[in-house]
């Protein structure tokens, strides 16, 4: 039998898929009734189309902001990640996500028939909605106060803002994976709104359906208007928010996050950097890696006998803790940024069987490689664990000894790392650190140039 493809049910509500010739296909988006009928193949679901509030909440300047430069690139996508992770963790029924379309998120409300329960919902809704301005624009602060980077992504993070486009009608719902799908002609009307004359690019944009059900603050001034679409011609009000941040540098880093973005990408480069070491350790690098590195700092031949080669290899310390005092036999000691094993290997020989040894580290295949040499080596007292060194994975007063090798030098908040420190020490616990040290005070520029700390 000759087929005409068709599917009803996606993004903008265009249809697609298959039918046999003869079958009645609606002629137009115009005509769609509120009674649905979703025909794939042979196989007919008839499925009532509900009233919903729809909503885009977009990140404006995207776009430009999306560069092509391969770490910019990388950045770019961080830093939006995060930002529509803040604004998913505000999200709360009776909103609920629809999908995510890369720089913003598809919510929608089914809108309830008792009309004083929506009335309460949607006055909800408003304050929420509002609210996501201020959320926002708190994120693009903590991203920025943690920057250390230069490429135009993160240099122009500031410039981004929030815009949501809110339209009130039906749509069919359908249930695809871990989101609901939903189609039909407003959803299209929507999307289409995300194409409209509004100079502004921060802004709340409502046709006049979605204008009935979402009750401004008093005293609120909107603009009318009207935007014209193959969907048709709606009346438009456009209100503009007041968003305020009262946010400093301070307050910023005593709230520090391991979700900040700016955070996650000076991790991610540094990473790349020693997933780099992990896996090519002889390709040559700005600092010392290896045996050459080892004897430099003045390990002992008797201290790294029997350690893989592999590991060895991708040793890349600054120099020496282990000299200042060896751990004790049955002591607790944890190594920060542990790498390829060597400092934590030598520390568990030293503790024995009825000691502890836990090293902490955030790149991967440095992590895979000490465990392996972990497994070969037979070191029962040893651990390895994921890790940050500003929110160390061990509990409170556990280690008699913290360890660290190059390491402390790479973060972008060292008085955090040091109350991490104190933390898992045990009173009278020690700290041996060998690291790079300055005599003057490292010049601004030079504190936001992110290949500085990767290279």
């Amino acid at each position: 039998m000759d087929e005409i493809g068709f599917w009803a049910g996606d993004p903008e509500g265009r249809l697609h898929g298959s039918a046999p010739l003869g079958w009645s296909i609606l002629p137009s988006l115009a005509t769609v009734p509120r009674r649905m009928i979703v025909a794939m193949s042979q196989t007919t679901v008839e499925a009532e189309g509900q009233p919903v509030l729809l909503m885009l909440v977009d990140i404006s300047g995207y776009t430009r902001f999306m560069v092509s430069h391969d770490k910019e690139l990388r950045h770019s996508s961080m830093i939006v990640g995060a930002l529509l992770e803040s604004l998913l963790d505000q999200v709360d029924v009776p909103l609920r996500v629809s999908r995510i379309e890369g720089d913003a998120l598809f919510l929608y409300a089914v809108k309830s028939t008792d009309e004083e329960v929506w009335r309460r919902q949607s006055a909800d809704l408003v304050e929420r909605l509002l609210a996501l301005f201020d959320v926002f624009a708190e994120r693009l602060v903590e991203v920025g106060a943690y920057s250390v980077c230069k490429c135009d992504a993160c240099a122009e993070v500031g410039d981004l803002k929030l815009k949501i486009i809110a339209h009130s009608g039906e749509a069919l719902l359908t249930s695809v994976g871990e989101y609901p799908t939903l189609s039909g002609v407003d959803v299209i009307t929507v999307h289409r709104l995300a194409k409209n004359s509004v100079p502004e690019n921060e802004y709340v944009l409502m046709t006049e359906a979605a204008y009935r059900d979402l009750p401004l603050p008093e005293g609120a001034v909107v603009r009318e208007g009207s935007e014209e679409y193959d969907t048709g011609t709606f009346k438009t009000y456009t209100y503009l928010p007041q968003v305020e941040v009262d946010l400093d540098e301070e307050t910023i880093r005593e709230r520090f996050s391991n979700d900040n973005a700016a955070v996650q990408i000076l991790r991610n480069e540094i990473s790349r950097e020693y997933t780099d070491v992990a896996t090519e350790p002889d390709r040559g690098y700005h600092f010392n890696t290896g045996r050459a590195a080892l004897a430099m700092n003045g390990y002992e031949k008797e201290w790294i006998e029997g350690i893989p080669d592999t590991v060895i290899a991708s040793f890349s310390g600054m120099g020496n803790p282990l000299a200042m005092e060896m751990p004790a036999v049955g002591e607790h000691v944890v190594d920060i940024g542990s790498g390829a094993g060597v400092d934590s290997i030598i520390a568990a020989r030293a503790v024995g069987s009825a000691g502890r040894v836990i090293g902490v580290d955030m790149t991967e295949p440095m992590l895979e490689k000490a465990n392996a040499a972990m497994t070969e080596l037979g070191l029962e007292q040893l651990e390895y664990r994921h890790g940050y060194m500003e929110s160390l994975p061990i509990p409170d007063g556990w280690a008699d000894l913290v360890i660290s090798n190059g390491v402390v030098n790479l973060s972008p908040t060292k008085d955090r790392v040091f109350d991490e420190i104190f933390r898992v020490l045990r009173p009278g616990g020690r700290l041996q650190i060998a690291d790079i040290t300055v005599e003057k005070e490292i010049p601004e520029g030079a504190k936001h140039d992110i290949d500085l700390w990767t290279n």
